[in-house]
């Protein structure tokens, strides 16, 4: 089979006429190191969130400053979901604690049930990462590490926004993290953002993220390093972007809605594929459209991926299980097992959802995908 250039990309940014006109703007004012434009994007957050909100140069970073914050230096074990992005368990570590993964529920989030079972004397907190942009069981999470006195900080870089029962995914934690990541619901290349319960805990976060410096009131040009913190600060440029997409939040995300009822419509009927649940559609983010080809083995999978993107529809998985990768290995339990997550690896489908997809090209990215499950033997693994 030849090899064709793509056709449509897994994601693209949604670009309209604002990201440009503040980007210009940001770039006629000839500062660039994060002034005025970071400030914009904190006061548009805190509107939506009603939190205190800290703007950073990524969303990882915006974990390892959570983490550092909340484990402030005494380590801990802190339980993470197998099913994530590797920032997610890596920023833990770097935080002076230690990740202790754990199997996710069918919905491939955490449960209460899987966290009680992990809990131990040396357990600080949780992290819930709200996947695809639909909304884990968050109420119930909160109300076990009230019960346990934990802390518990959501990852909410795919649920911008999204809701649980009519409240915004970001609020229940005492701290939650965004990511502006190029494949994000908001877009700016990079960036991220602590949306922080607690006032002074986020007036720590704005020192730490330029260096731990705090600048006499008294003489401007001497500043006191009060701890050792990171340059995560977020350029204009950047910020600028943000800022747009902050406020074409409603548009892009009902736009990619509508791309997720065309899929859900197009593939209900598919025999071999299974969509993933969601307690209610209007409510989720849909940052992702995972699908699940049941009972297919890993290599199988691959092979039809492989297939989609020769034919120009490069499709996704999300994700590989940390306890699958090596840098994980040490923190492995022995009697901890993965089944729900592994199964998910070797099934899990992403399709490509970004809000200027022409619907058209949603339809024929069914289109192929079924022509391609159709060649499927399953009887000898192989196509036909």
């Amino acid at each position: 089979m030849s090899r064709m250039a793509t056709e449509i990309p897994f994601h693209r940014p949604s670009l309209s006429e604002l990201e440009k006109q503040y980007l210009l703007a940001a770039l006629e004012e000839r500062y660039w190191g994060g002034g005025v434009w970071v400030e914009r994007v904190e006061s548009a957050l805190k509107v939506l969130y009603d939190r205190e909100v800290v703007v950073v140069s990524s969303g990882t970073a915006a974990l390892h400053v959570a983490l550092s914050l909340l484990l402030a230096g005494r380590g801990g074990e802190v339980i993470v979901p197998t099913w994530t992005f590797t920032a997610t368990a890596s920023e833990v570590i770097h935080a002076g604690g230690t990740p202790v993964l754990v199997d996710v529920g069918p919905s491939l989030h955490l449960t209460p049930e899987v966290v009680e079972a992990a809990l131990t004397s040396r357990t600080k907190g949780v992290i819930v990462v709200h996947y695809a942009g639909e909304a884990a069981p968050i109420c119930a999470i909160r109300e076990l590490c009230d019960r346990h006195g934990l802390w518990l900080i959501e990852d909410t870089c795919h649920a911008l926004p999204a809701y649980y029962e009519g409240k915004l995914c970001g609020t229940f934690g005492e701290i939650a993290t965004l990511s502006f990541h190029a494949t994000k619901p908001v877009a700016a290349g990079q960036g991220g953002a602590l949306l922080i319960r607690d006032r002074q805990e986020a007036e720590r976060a704005r020192r730490l993220r330029r260096h731990g410096w705090v600048r006499s009131t008294q003489v401007p040009w001497e500043y006191e390093v009060v701890e050792l913190g990171w340059n995560y600060s977020l350029s204009d440029f950047q910020a600028a972007v943000a800022l747009a997409q902050i406020e074409r939040l409603q548009e892009t995300w009902s736009a990619r809605k509508r791309l997720a009822q065309i899929y859900s419509r197009a593939l209900q009927p598919v025999q071999d594929i299974e969509l993933y649940s969601v307690r209610q559609f209007e409510e989720a983010g849909w940052h992702l459209f995972p699908i699940f080809w049941k009972g297919a083995s890993l290599a199988d999978k691959n092979r039809l991926l492989e297939r989609m993107q020769r034919r120009g529809y490069p499709l996704n998985v999300h994700y590989k299980p940390l306890h699958l990768h090596a840098a994980y290995r040490p923190y492995l339990s022995p009697s901890r097992t993965f089944p729900v997550a592994e199964r998910a690896y070797q099934e899990e489908i992403s399709l490509p959802l970004w809000p200027d997809l022409p619907e058209s090209q949603a339809w024929a990215v069914v289109e192929v995908l079924r022509e391609e499950l159709r060649r499927f033997d399953g009887r000898k693994s192989v196509y036909r």
